[in-house]
C-alpha cells in the first residue's frame, strides 16, 4: 500500500581510517623511536587518458588545479612517480576548472588509500577503483563530462562528493565493509545509481539535482540508513530502495523541488521512514512510500499475536470533557511512528455533506492501570486534518432510531517511545468545526465516534456509545472494567 510521506540527521561524522603513519609505539619501560610505515608510491602514466595506479602501501594523494593545468600531489610522504608531485602539462583551464581532454583511470592497490580531487575537469569516461583496505575518495567542485564510475571493495570505505557536476551517467558502488556515501550540492545530469554493499552502510544525499531518466539510491544487506535532504528531481523518478535487514530512511523535503516523483521502497526486514520536516502539498503529492509496515499492536481480537490486553473506557459524544480510551501494552520497547484507526461521525448519512470539509483530531497517550487512565497525558498529538481519511464502505449500525453513519479509516504520523509490559491508554477524539446540514442529529457540530470492532475486520457490528439524554459520570475517565471488545486502532513502528 502506498503512503504519502508525512525524520534526525545521520549520526556522527564519517569514520576516517586511522593513518598508521601517525601512530607512536612505546614500550612500557623505555621510550622507543616512533615507528612509521613506509609511504607508498603512485605511478602515473598519461596518454589519451590519465592512468594512476597505487601500490601495496598506504597511498594518499590529490588531483588539483595548478594554474591552467592539473597537478597530482603526494600527501603524507606518498610519492608520485618517485617524486613529490606530477604536473599534467597537457591539461588546460576552462570555465569548469583545469580540464584534461581524456578521462581518469585510477586504481588503488591494497592498503588504506585516500584520493582527493578538487577543481578538476575530465572530459571522457572516468573510472576510480578502490582496493582492499579502508579507502577514502573525495570529489569537490569538479566536472566529469563522460560516464563516471567509482567502486570500492572491502574495508570501511567512504565516497564523498561535493559541488560536482556529472554531465553523463554516474555510478557509485561499495561492496564489503561498513561504507558511507555522501553526496551534497551536486548535479547528476545523466542517469545516476548509488549502491552500498552487504554490511551496515549509509547514504546521505543533500541538495542534489537529479535530472536523468534513472535515479536510484540503493542499499543491499545490513542495517542501512539513508538520509534524503531537499533533492531537486527533474521530470523522471528518484527511487530510494532498501535491501534486506532493518533499514531506515530519513526524509527532509522542506525545500525540495519534485517535478517528477520520489518513491521510497523496502524489501525484507523491518524498514521504516521518518519525516524530518513538513513539505509542501506540491511535493507531497509526488512522494510515495512502499515499505513493509511493522505492526506493534492491533486492538481487534485475533488480529495480531502482539495483543496482550484490550479494555475500554467511556466517552460521551456530547461533552468535550470526556474521551474514549482504550488500553494496550507492547511486548517490546518500541518507538511508535504511526497510529491508524477507524470510526464515524454521529448523525451523518451515507455521504458526507459539503459542509463537512476537514477533520480535527487529537491523539492522547496516558499511563494507567488495567481499569482507567491516570493523571495527565504523557503525550498529545494535535494532528488536525493530517489524518489521510479513506471511506471503508461500511456503516455504524444505529438500530434505526437514527441514521446509520459511514465508517472511515484514518492514519497519522506521531513519534513516541513506549516501554514493554507497561499499561498505556490511547484516546482519539475529533470534531468538525463547520456547521452541519440543517436537521442533522448532532446539533451544531459532529464529534468523532470511535468504531468498536467486536472482533470483526469489516466493522459490520460496529456501534457507538452515548445517547442524546445521557448524563456522563463524574471524572475525566470512568472505570467500566474489562470490556468485551476494543476500539479499532493499530500502532505501527513506521
Amino acid at each position: 500500500m502506498l503512503y504519502p510521506v508525512s525524520t534526525n540527521h545521520l549520526k556522527g561524522n564519517l569514520m576516517r581510517p586511522i593513518n598508521p603513519m601517525q601512530r607512536n609505539s612505546r614500550c612500557s619501560y623505555q621510550a622507543l623511536e616512533p615507528r612509521q610505515l613506509l609511504a607508498g608510491n603512485v605511478t602515473v602514466f598519461k596518454s589519451m587518458h590519465l592512468y594512476i595506479r597505487g601500490d601495496a602501501a598506504d597511498n594518499q594523494f590529490e588531483i588539483v588545479a595548478d594554474g591552467d593545468e592539473l597537478r597530482i600531489n603526494g600527501l603524507n610522504r606518498t610519492t608520485i612517480n618517485n617524486e613529490a608531485s606530477y604536473l599534467v602539462r597537457t591539461a588546460r583551464r576552462n570555465e569548469n576548472g583545469a580540464s584534461f581532454a581524456g578521462g581518469l583511470r585510477a586504481h588503488f592497490g591494497p592498503g588504506h588509500d585516500e584520493l582527493n580531487i578538487r577543481d578538476a575537469h575530465f572530459e571522457e569516461l572516468s573510472i576510480i577503483y578502490g582496493g582492499t583496505g579502508d579507502d577514502d575518495i573525495s570529489l569537490a567542485d569538479s566536472v566529469f563530462s563522460g560516464p563516471t564510475t567509482i567502486q570500492t571493495f572491502d574495508g570501511q570505505d567512504s565516497i564523498n562528493v561535493q559541488g560536482t557536476h556529472f554531465e553523463d551517467s554516474f555510478r557509485a558502488v561499495t561492496l564489503k565493509g561498513r561504507d558511507s556515501i555522501v553526496m551534497k550540492e551536486s548535479v547528476f545530469s545523466g542517469d545516476s545509481i548509488t549502491v552500498t554493499g552487504m554490511h551496515t552502510d549509509s547514504i546521505h544525499s543533500a541538495n542534489n539535482h537529479y535530472m536523468g531518466e534513472v535515479n536510484l539510491l540503493l542499499t543491499l544487506g545490513g542495517n542501512d540508513e539513508v538520509l534524503l535532504e531537499n533533492p531537486v528531481v527533474g521530470e523522471e523518478q528518484l527511487g530510494v530502495f532498501m535491501g534486506n535487514e532493518d533499514d531506515l530512511v530519513k526524509v527532509d523535503m522542506m525545500d525540495a523541488t519534485v517535478d517528477g516523483s520520489v518513491r521510497i521502497g523496502g524489501q525484507a526486514g523491518t524498514d521504516s521512514v521518518q519525516q524530518m520536516s513538513e513539505m509542501s502539498d506540491a511535493v507531497s503529492s509526488n512522494v510515495s512510500i512502499d515499505v513493509e509496515q511493522v505492526l506493534l499492536f492491533d486492538s481487534v481480537f485475533g488480529g495480531s499475536e502482539s495483543v496482550t490486553s484490550a479494555t475500554t473506557s467511556y466517552y460521551n459524544a456530547f461533552n468535550d470533557n470526556y474521551r474514549y480510551a482504550s488500553e494496550f501494552r507492547l511486548e517490546t520497547d518500541s518507538t511508535v511512528r504511526r497510529v491508524s484507526w477507524a470510526g464515524s461521525y454521529s448523525g451523518f448519512r451515507n455521504e458526507i455533506g459539503e459542509a463537512f470539509v476537514e477533520d480535527d483530531f487529537r491523539i492522547e497517550f496516558y499511563e494507567g492501570n488495567t481499569s482507567v487512565p491516570l493523571g495527565d497525558p504523557i503525550a498529545v498529538f494535535e494532528v488536525g486534518n493530517e489524518v489521510n481519511r479513506t471511506a471503508t464502505g461500511f456503516e455504524v449500525i444505529n438500530g434505526g432510531r437514527i441514521p446509520n453513519s459511514p465508517i472511515f479509516e484514518y492514519w497519522a504520523e506521531i513519534d513516541i517511545d513506549l516501554q514493554a509490559d507497561k499499561t498505556y491508554w490511547i484516546s482519539i477524539s475529533g470534531a468538525t468545526e463547520e456547521d452541519v446540514p440543517q436537521g442533522v442529529w448532532g446539533h451544531d457540530y459532529n464529534n468523532f465516534q470511535w468504531a468498536n470492532g467486536l472482533g470483526a475486520e469489516d466493522y459490520s457490528f460496529a456501534y457507538t456509545f452515548g445517547q442524546p439524554n445521557f448524563t456522563p459520570p463524574s471524572g475525566w475517565f470512568n472505570d467500566f472494567g474489562p470490556g468485551p471488545a476494543a476500539y479499532d486502532f493499530e500502532l505501527w513502528a513506521s
